[in-house]
């Protein structure tokens, strides 16, 4: 049997005798119901309710010892209350009854043990994702921290863009590892947010020259965006938005970062021109491991927790992330709009 990591065997053995004398009051009931109002009203349907709750909360052979005593409940009050009918056809009814009673009961524990059996899978996943999460964090540190300066060593071009592919990956890396930790802590509200006031034109502009400058094209707004929000986690949000434009865009094509203002809202918006996605898509993209399957991205590496993350970020200041593309191949845009907040004093007096 699978047993529920949620829920160890002491505390399941507690509410087994609590449990069952409820069933057998509800089937006592039942039977009390249909034997009162005689034989043109039809009860056998309510015993389901008490098999699917012992079958559901407590197992297979709760679930069978109770399909049996409300078999027996029927026969008996089907004996009492139709007279006219020989007891052996009301036997025989209950036997019939009794075996579809018996099979709900045994569904309904083989679903509840493929649910655990599941849940069990996930709860391993999700450590072993997370041992890995930690070891390849650390290997990008020390691989970062072993990097030459590429502004002070001398270096040729081809060397320089070597060191600097590589850097790229190892904060990719760091990224990966940082999604993974910090996913856990989000669904189970376990995370901590530093809120501060932001400038969102200058931490995009930050996030695109780190990126890739060369290819980052900004549109910024003429004046500070201000939003009120966690720097390291909104930082990550847009990272992973530029860094997806980059990864499945074309080498060499342009990603348009764009910051706005307007109803209330700021938006930093990042279009490009790489593999686009069906509407039907959409709806995936943003789910724990969902990602946009083509031939172009097949190779790409990845396990979708990237904009799940992003979504998880927004939600928790409470704006939201978008996406569009007008299909297949035809590039897409992502939109991540957050609540507009007020200049802080100091900005607002111009000191």
């Amino acid at each position: 049997m699978v047993e529920d990591p949620a829920d160890p065997a002491p505390q399941r053995a507690r509410r087994v005798a609590p449990l069952t004398i409820l069933a057998v009051l509800a089937i006592a009931a039942i039977w009390l119901t249909d034997v009162s109002t005689g034989p043109e009203y039809g009860f056998a349907v309510f015993y389901l309710i008490p098999i699917a709750f012992a079958a559901w909360f407590l197992g297979r052979l709760p679930g069978l010892v109770v399909a049996a005593l409300a078999t027996l409940a029927w026969i008996s009050a089907d004996i009492a209350s139709r007279e006219a009918i020989p007891a052996s056809a009301s036997v025989w009814n209950g036997i019939t009854r009794g075996v579809i009673f018996a099979a709900l009961a045994w569904l309904i524990d083989q679903i509840r043990r493929e649910r655990l059996a599941l849940r069990t899978v996930n709860a391993h996943r999700e450590e072993s994702l997370a041992l890995v999460a930690h070891t390849l964090r650390q290997s990008a540190e020390e691989i970062q921290a072993a990097l030459p300066d590429i502004t002070s060593a001398p270096l040729n071009a081809a060397e320089r863009n070597a060191l600097l592919r590589l850097r790229r990956q190892s904060r990719n890396f760091s990224r990966f590892a940082e999604d993974v930790l910090d996913v856990g802590q989000m669904e189970a509200g376990r995370f901590h947010m530093s809120r501060s006031h932001l400038d969102l034109c200058e931490l995009a502009r930050q996030i695109a020259n780190e990126a890739d400058a060369e290819r980052c094209q900004l549109v910024l707004q003429s004046h500070a965006v201000w939003v009120d929000a966690d720097a390291d986690r909104l930082r990550t949000a847009i990272e992973h938005l530029v860094d997806n434009a980059l990864r499945f865009s074309p080498p060499g094509s342009t990603v348009l970062v764009t910051v706005s203002d307007n109803d209330g809202h700021a938006r930093v918006i990042v279009r490009d021109r790489g593999v686009g996605f069906a509407k039907s898509q959409i709806p995936q993209i943003f789910k724990k491991y969902g990602r946009v399957r083509t031939e172009r991205t097949r190779d790409t590496v990845g396990v979708g927790l990237g904009l799940y993350v992003v979504r998880l970020i927004a939600e928790a200041h409470g704006g939201t992330v978008s996406a569009k593309s007008i299909g297949l191949g035809q590039g897409s845009t992502f939109t991540l709009s957050l609540p507009l907040a007020e200049a802080p004093a100091e900005a607002a007096t111009g000191t």
